[in-house]
């Protein structure tokens, strides 16, 4: 790894993000989201260093969205939308806005891979909603009971296009749920995809086993790596360290790394069981930072203080700033560590057994 210098900071933020709204009542995935983000990036500066650019609008959004999602599913999302809104499943809501706030979606993170390629960017955050890692090919993935708020897929869809064009691409997601949508869509592509989360047993979608590697081209290329319940920061960077070596010792140095940022892990954001602190974020995005790749960050989960503080601390250390929200460092139990380092142990045998 290199040593990080100072990057430049590229931000996409619309008020077009903000048209994907409740039909009806009060929903945790809210255009407030946003607002959360933003303020916690001017109260840390970060927000004044950044390079401000305009969400462009091409008109060819809804066929790229179509490179990752079937033809019904996208069309039951534009015709609820047509209708008036309403809810998909149980989670999941679709309002008269969700199509232009998802196609510009998927226009902003593929302007932001495209300046990160050329050098234009060295580190972009795309602060879109609504989510869409839990969105796969045909709509719920691998068996999940919903959407889990999720739309479009935005990551799938940037990764698979900057792995057509020849480069090397991996996606980090530190959501505290699996992205099972992205693994779905990228399931037999061989495109690295590391996802550490909160035990599936224990938390929505059920899915993110040791033992799901990817197939066909995408055979070993899936990394599923479990954090139980109780993780404070000091096990949970472990894990993320230990994911990375993984990962290195089985490619080459990428040419874009793709954050999927879900801040829901952190301690006071109140959907899991997971204890991290700013500094499991901050400590990850140093990591990242000296891999020496362009870096991509597509906003998932986090719906309070999360994104208030921890999103801040993750640009920080991606960009070699110091922390503008410190917090004292959580710890785990060594039993809870076993459970971890077992399961890690259960990753590396089933990816020894499926060779690349």
């Amino acid at each position: 790894m290199r040593e990080p210098a100072v990057n430049k900071l590229c931000l996409y933020y619309d008020p077009v993000f903000e048209l994907h709204s409740p039909p009806y009542g009060y929903h945790i995935e809210s255009p407030e989201r946003l607002t959360y983000a933003i303020q916690g990036l001017q109260d840390s500066q970060l927000w004044s260093r950044a390079e401000h650019l305009p969400v462009p609008r091409r008109g060819g959004e809804l066929s790229r969205i179509r490179e990752v999602h079937s033809w019904d599913y996208v069309e039951a999302i534009l015709d609820l939308a047509e209708h008036g809104g309403g809810y998909i499943d149980p989670d999941t809501y679709v309002s008269p806005g969700t199509p232009l706030s998802t196609l510009s979606y998927a226009s902003a993170v593929l302007d932001a891979s495209e300046k990160l390629l050329s050098g234009m960017c060295d580190v972009a955050l795309v602060l879109g909603r609504p989510p869409g890692h839990h969105a796969g090919y045909f709509g719920r993935a691998m068996g999940a009971p919903t959407l889990g708020f999720c739309i479009f897929n935005v990551s799938a869809l940037v990764a698979l296009n900057v792995h057509r064009l020849g480069y090397e691409v991996v996606i980090i997601d530190i959501d505290l749920h699996h992205g099972n949508g992205t693994q779905d869509i990228l399931y037999s592509e061989p495109v690295f995809h590391i996802d550490i989360h909160q035990d599936p047993s224990t938390i929505y979608p059920g899915t993110g086993w040791p033992w799901q590697t990817g197939e066909a081209e995408g055979r070993g290329t899936k990394l599923n790596v479990i954090a139980p319940p109780g993780t404070g920061d000091d096990l949970y960077v472990e894990l993320f360290r230990r994911a990375l070596d993984l990962y290195q010792s089985l490619s080459s140095t990428p040419d874009l790394v793709i954050i999927d940022a879900g801040f829901d892990a952190y301690i006071e954001d109140g959907l899991g069981s997971l204890r991290l602190t700013t500094t499991s974020y901050y400590t990850i995005g140093s990591i990242i930072a000296r891999i020496g790749a362009p870096i991509l960050i597509i906003l998932q989960g986090g719906y309070s203080s999360g994104l208030y503080r921890a999103l801040p601390a993750l640009l920080a250390g991606l960009l070699n700033m110091p922390n503008p929200f410190e917090e004292h460092p959580s710890r785990t139990e060594n039993s809870i560590r076993r459970k971890a380092l077992k399961h890690l142990d259960e990753l590396k045998e089933h990816l020894e057994s499926t060779p690349l």
